[in-house]
Parts: structure tokens; sequence; C-alpha cells
């Protein structure tokens, strides 16, 4: 254990305000842990934005900048804590991981989300050496899915902590009351998240049902007028402050993904903190957190009526078992316990 209080680099992307592009899974997630590392007296935290340029491509003028900035931005502190992403991995990170070694600094790497093993996979030998050597040989390696961590366990990764995503417990837990067949999309609005399935699978449910859309819509994609005669609603952009309170005016959670960077999405660990159950796909690690009629239901990629009969099979009937199972599944992923592994590794 470090006999005096450690200076410790956060050195992560969180949401800036007024930049849509900023905001994601990983961003939102790297906030809250440096909002809770912050709290904290056994540490002195300083939080470093890795990212000043948002436009595509950009970033990669901001790893030159670093290349040459971060041994000078590293001088006074005890410990480098790296909370990257993938093209942060393959690009700058193992300049940066070395230029903490060569200053003696302890290094603490997370990996956002659930699909590095696979780009790890897809790498020649000499790269996959590269990683090996660098940021794979931190003194911690946090992986946020148990898939990930055991992949590279069998490749002799030492020192790997299971990080999944995580959020504050909800301290009024309020009852959820008679199901009223209402279901909620939270998240980005792009193919890969089930936007099309979940437009076509409301347009098979009766009137009764509701199905509303939240989320910034990615104009690649789509524009509002997808929704334009459709049953799903799109009720516009949600405030990160809001979203609990908005989940309790739903019954249940979709999210029928196959984005390629799914890990533990934060939706569901905040649909599980308020006991709502979730409809995902068995798809990437979301199988290690919705177990079918458990605390929720899991149905196959882009399968619209898969879809359509995981949102009918709930009733006043069996809504309840799941209510409650959702909350009892969420005591993996209270940041109180997740994130306090972080500081416990800090202070080794």
């Amino acid at each position: 254990m470090m006999e005096e209080k450690p200076n410790v680099l956060f050195f992560a992307n969180i949401p800036v305000e007024g930049e849509h592009r900023s905001i994601g899974g990983a961003t939102v997630l790297a906030k809250k842990i440096k909002d809770y590392l912050s709290l904290d007296q056994r540490i002195s935290c300083r939080h470093v934005q890795i990212r000043s340029f948002w436009r595509s491509k950009f970033q990669l003028l901001d790893y030159f900048i670093w290349a040459f900035k971060f041994p000078f931005l590293i001088r006074k502190v005890d410990v480098v804590s790296f909370h990257g992403t993938k093209d942060f991995h393959f690009t700058i990170a193992p300049i940066l991981w070395a230029w903490a070694k060569l200053c003696k600094k302890k290094v603490c790497y997370h990996f956002f989300g659930g699909n590095f093993y696979e780009q790890y996979d897809a790498f020649p030998g000499f790269i996959k050496y590269l990683l090996r050597k660098t940021i794979l040989n931190s003194d911690t390696v946090f992986f946020e899915t148990i898939e990930m961590l055991k992949y590279f366990e069998k490749r002799h990764i030492k020192n790997s902590v299971w990080l999944p995503n995580s959020r504050a417990a909800v301290l009024n837990t309020r009852e959820r009351k008679e199901f009223r067949k209402k279901f909620v999309f939270i998240s980005r609005v792009i193919p890969q998240k089930g936007i099309g399935e979940i437009i076509e699978a409301a347009n098979l449910l009766s009137k009764n049902y509701t199905v509303d859309v939240y989320g910034p819509i990615d104009d690649r994609y789509y524009t509002e007028r997808v929704f334009k005669n459709s049953n799903a609603t799109y009720k516009g952009l949600l405030d990160p402050k809001d979203v609990i309170d908005k989940l309790f005016e739903y019954d249940v959670l979709l999210l029928p993904s196959y984005f390629s960077g799914e890990g533990y999405p934060g939706i569901i660990i905040e649909a599980l903190s308020v006991s709502m159950p979730v409809i995902a796909t068995k798809w990437m690690a979301l199988p290690e957190i919705i177990t079918t009629e458990h605390n929720g239901i899991l149905i196959e990629i882009k399968n619209t009526n898969q879809l359509k009969n995981a949102i009918t099979s709930f009733n006043k009937e069996n809504y309840g078992e799941y209510s409650n199972n959702a909350l009892d599944s969420f005591k993996n992923f209270d940041s109180a316990i997740v994130f306090n592994k972080i500081i416990e590794r800090y202070l080794l």
C-alpha cells in the first residue's frame, strides 16, 4: 500500500457540453468514475481530457500532440489511469504507456466495451506482441466483461480485474405498479441499436401498447421522419440526470442491439437499478447481464417477430417477478462497490 495519498492522473474523455459527438456510453461511464474518484479522500485525482477535437478523424491530431506533451504532464503524478476506446488502444496508447513506464509511474488501463478481444485477435502477431508488452502489461488491466477477462487470462495477461459498467443505487426505489404495456428505448438512434426492428415490431402491436424512443438521432442513418406513421414515437433527447425518473414512467426497456462495441450498456444497468426488466439480444456480452425469463428476455438479432413476441409475453401475472429479479441482479453493478476496485488498485 502507498504510505501517502497518491496523485492520480485520470486520462479519459467525458461528455463536453454542446458537443454531441462527445456523448456515448464510454464517455458517460468515464464521467461517473471521475465523479466518484473525486469524492474519495484517499487519493488526489486530476482529470485530463484525451480529445480536444471531436470531428471525425481529428482525434489523430490530439494523439500527435499528446505524444510530445505527455511526459511533461505526468511529472508530478504517481498513478496514470488510462480509460480508452478502440482508436486509442491501437494508436497512441502504447506510446503514452511507454512514457509512463519510463517515468516510473504506476499504470492502470481500462478497456471500455466488450469487443476489444475480437479486434486484438484480428491483428498480426507483431501488433499483438506490442500490445502485450505495453497496455496489456499494465499494473492493473480493467476489463468490462467476463468474456474479455477470461479471454486474456487464457493468454497469461496478469493483474486483470473485472470492472463492469456500473451505476449508483437508486436510494428511493419506487415500487412498480400495475403493468401498463409501456415500453421504452433510450440510447443512440442508429440501426445497430435495433431501431428498425423496434419500429417494425411496434407496427405489429395493438394500439394499447406504448413504444417510445429517446436519444440522439444519427443523421447519417435517420431523421425524425422515420417515425412518421409508426406506432413507435420519437420523444427527443434526455438529459442524463433525467433518465432514472423517465424509466419509472415505463415498464420494460428495449435494446435489441447488434452494435459491434457493445459491452454492458449503461442504460441496461440503470433499468435494473429501478427494477425494470429488459428485452435485449443474444449479442456480445448482453447475455452476461440479462437472463431470459428471469430479469428480461433475450432474442436473436435483427428479428422483428421475436421482438414483438417478447413484448407481448409480458403481462400482469408475470411482470412482478421479472421486476423483482431485475432489481436483485443490479447488485453486481452497484458503482459504490465496482468503482472502489479502481481506488484499491491505485493504492496497492
